[in-house]
């Protein structure tokens, strides 16, 4: 693979590694589904299954979670021909979860190993391990509801998908 093609081809895959960590943050369902090829297999902790099952189970375990954030941190894409690549990027995933004495905050750090593909032009995850390597937990701190200004959101009505009011 000549040298521009491989550095557009590995922009392209860890765009796609941010819209998913965007779209499971902002429960944006479609955009995390638009990272899997259809056919992909997704092995994540007790999750077994393809993409819509994946999206099924994700967006049921999130209704409930007022924060989430995850770090994209390390990304190695290592290509083996000029249309699949093994790739291992590094995460770490805070949650809180509410509850009566104010929350908690859920930390975990593992690495999503993929295989990608491209298909039709596109370069997304043909299958997936989540491997989870730490977590750690503690009492919220939360004080977001004490700040002034632009809060983020988990949903559609986050200040992402509406890039003009930055403007005003």
């Amino acid at each position: 693979m000549e040298a521009l093609k491989r550095l557009v081809a590995r922009m392209e895959i860890e765009d796609c590694m941010k819209r998913y960590a965007r779209g499971v943050d902002r429960r944006d369902w479609a955009s995390v589904r638009a990272c899997f090829h259809d056919d992909a297999i997704d092995h994540h902790g007790e999750f077994h299954g393809d993409g819509d099952a994946f999206i099924e189970w994700v967006s049921t375990r999130h209704a409930n979670v007022p924060f989430s954030m995850h770090y994209i941190l390390n990304c190695l894409v290592e290509f083996h021909s000029e249309t699949v690549a093994h790739v291992e990027t590094y995460f770490w995933a805070i949650q809180r979860r509410e509850d009566d004495d104010g929350g908690t905050d859920h930390e975990v750090f593992g690495r999503y190993i993929d295989l990608f593909e491209q298909r039709d032009g596109a370069w997304r995850v043909a299958g997936r391990r989540v491997a989870y390597d730490s977590t750690r937990t503690q009492p919220s701190t939360n004080h977001l509801r004490r700040m002034q200004g632009v809060l983020g959101r988990r949903d559609r009505q986050d200040p992402v998908f509406h890039p003009q009011q930055a403007a005003e």
